[in-house]
């Protein structure tokens, strides 16, 4: 299985990055060590961009579970590179490393992602000296630590985008055949070394010394048409499962199965995916079976244990049932025993007990052997050995091992609890597995509705809203998407947004109306303002004009309202609940009575002083419970209303 980009792959990639270029940097986080740099590029839709050091760079669509409380090092680059503009991506020499370049005012700094060996992301200055690394490192040739220049790694061999006949010539003069001195001198790896001998049809295995001028020059060749073949990125899987991604048809790979995409990132992002998909199942297979192994060996422990008690406890119910049965005999030997002892002394009884037993005297004959200084002896009854305390009677003697096989009893009863709690346990564990111990695999995002690109949400009765965000979508709002079957509003407010219901045939009623008024004023100013109500007004789109008076200027934008204005006063409050559609639950933001109709609950908000990022992480917390899915903080970011606000809980 293939874990890492090779040189060819990083440089197909960067030039599907173009679109990148002027964008400006949000956000960055990191994931188990995977980077994610959130990107909104000029007039197109936001972009977020992997960098897994050692690994990977690449656009993903996917939905990554990202940590509310990011490490410092993604922080330290949020400091620096956030509203920053990316003004350049470049892969050095060809070699497995990327150069970010990004620019605020006069400022210049460079983020660089090492993609070899165990990889490394080193944000730089304009000068090259180091302000951080992801991870500190020495070699004997160069240091990544803060404050050191940054300095390229020793090259490894050959560039491949401009290898002459004579360099390669010389990787190849020392290897023991052409496909290994390829992969190592040209630092290409072993799949593409073995792509580049297939298209010049030389075996694999054949040695440089037997290589004519003329297949140099097929070799040559074959390397040109690697590196001008069109694009056509696929995925190589083998019984189901991916092993390869590579940016284009590869005639080494011909008979295996293959899935296509339209672009090389789209490629890297499903195959990495799946891979990470794959390792955490495997992980998790793992965890359930090393789980199933230690809850099975505690509960063979736990049943040994209960036959140990269960044995002691017949044991001991034996002997003192036979201390019963035999207690006038126990007494008499232990009464002569303790009579002798203090009249004669320790000798002349250890004297008797020496004897054999038919010359024993008759109340020593029954014993074993004795322990004076424990107190202890040991009585061969017709029933079993016992072994008493001879500073007592029988029915003492017998009463302690009586309790000692209730206690035991008992002992038994909490044994048997503790296998069935561990049987039961053993049984969930087989039904639902173990609960994973790192971050789920990133999951593909779902493909976004045009209208979630703006402000929007659905009126009771399911019309659409939508409000602008900024001058660009204020503006499309307006000359794109509003039609005559429309209605326009705008709070009465500078700065407001403009907002449209897009209706349908038949007429739209009041009470749309009124829900997209309390729309375009909770995006307005008056919410960060923090008004009890506001007024909005609402007309037909053909009273919608960019044309201005004779003599005055409307700025981008802007535009002039004919005729009468129809006014509404309404409460400043918002909701949020989850809308769902086609099988999928969204998150979506409006007047309470219209999340109320398209959500089984509902979240008030109204404007207050707690900040817009708090009421969020509050609101994703609620959410999450409720659905039992992730919710992603960004996009609950861009649904609330501007500034702050307070829960109604």
């Amino acid at each position: 299985m293939k874990n890492n980009m090779s040189a060819l792959d990083i440089r197909i990639c960067l030039s599907e990055l173009k679109d990148l270029i002027g964008a400006w940097t949000g956000k960055v986080y990191e994931i188990d060590g995977t980077f994610l740099l959130k990107f909104n590029p000029p007039e197109k839709e936001r972009k977020e961009l992997v960098i897994e050091p050692g690994r990977r760079i690449h656009l993903t669509e996917m939905k990554y579970s990202t940590p509310d409380h990011p490490p410092s090092f993604p922080m330290l680059l949020r400091k620096h590179l956030t509203n920053t503009k990316l003004t350049e991506i470049n892969q050095p020499d060809m070699e497995r490393i990327v150069e970010l370049t990004f620019e605020k005012k006069d400022k210049q700094l460079i983020l660089i992602a090492e993609l070899f060996g165990s990889g490394n992301l080193i944000l730089c200055k304009e000068n090259r000296e180091i302000i951080a690394p992801y991870r500190s490192e020495s070699w004997k040739h160069r240091e990544i630590k803060s404050g050191q220049k940054y300095r390229y790694p020793p090259k490894k061999g050959k560039n491949i985008s401009s290898v002459s006949r004579d360099d390669l010539k010389e990787a190849l003069s020392e290897e023991p055949d052409i496909v290994r001195g390829m992969a190592r001198n040209l630092n290409i790896g072993g799949p593409l070394a073995e792509e580049i001998c297939a298209r010049a049809n030389l075996a694999k295995e054949t040695s440089p010394k037997e290589l004519s001028d003329s297949d140099y020059k097929d070799l040559q060749s074959a390397i040109s048409e690697l590196l001008s073949a069109e694009v056509s990125p696929r995925i190589i899987y083998d019984k189901e499962k991916p092993i390869d991604f590579i940016p284009f048809s590869f005639k080494s790979k011909k008979n295996q199965e293959t899935e296509i995409f339209e672009s090389f990132n789209s490629a890297l992002d499903n195959y990495f995916q799946k891979i990470s998909k794959q390792r955490t199942e495997s992980k998790g297979k793992e965890r359930l079976e090393e789980k199933l192994e230690t809850v099975k060996s505690r509960l063979e422990k736990q049943k040994n244990h209960l036959q140990e008690l269960e044995a002691k406890a017949q044991e001991t119910k034996k002997e003192a049932d036979a201390i019963s049965t035999r207690h006038k005999k126990i007494d008499y030997t232990l009464e002569k025993l303790r009579g002798i002892q203090e009249t004669e002394g320790w000798e002349e009884v250890e004297e008797e007990i020496q004897k054999s037993p038919e010359t024993r005297e008759k109340w020593a004959k029954p014993i074993e052997s004795i322990q004076p200084s424990e107190g202890t002896i040991i009585i061969n009854l017709p029933e079993t050995p016992v072994s008493l305390d001879f500073r007592f009677s029988s029915f003492e003697n017998a009463s302690r091992l009586y309790e000692e096989y209730k206690s035991a009893k008992g002992k038994m009863e909490g044994a048997k609890k503790a296998i069935e709690e561990t049987e039961k346990e053993l049984d969930e564990i087989r039904e639902k597995g173990v609960k994973p111990s790192e971050k789920p695999a990133p999951k593909k995002l779902r493909e976004k509705e045009w209208y979630e690109r703006y402000r929007w949400c659905r009126s009771s009765e399911g019309l659409l809203i939508i409000a602008g965000r900024d001058t660009k979508t204020n503006q499309e709002i307006v000359e794109k998407h509003m039609e005559p079957s429309d209605l326009y509003l705008h709070a009465d407010l500078k700065g407001a947004p403009h907002t449209v219901i897009k209706g349908k045939k038949e007429k739209i009623s009041t009470s749309t109306i009124e829900e997209a008024a309390k729309f375009a004023a909770m995006h307005s100013r008056a919410w960060r303002r923090g008004l009890a109500n506001a007024d909005v007004y609402w007309v037909k789109p053909e009273q919608v004009t960019k044309e201005a008076p004779a003599g005055e200027y409307l700025p981008t934008g802007s535009y002039m309202i004919k005729g009468e204005r129809n006014y509404l006063t309404v409460p400043l409050e918002a909701a949020i609940g989850i809308w769902k559609k086609d099988g999928t639950e969204i998150p979506m933001c409006g007047p309470p009575s219209a999340i109320d109709s398209h959500s089984d609950f509902l979240i008030k908000i109204k404007p207050g002083p707690e900040k817009k990022s708090g009421i969020a992480q509050k609101i994703k917390e609620i959410l999450q419970d409720k659905t039992g899915r992730e919710i992603d903080l960004d996009e609950l970011m861009q649904i609330l209303p501007p500034g702050s606000g307070t829960l109604e809980i």
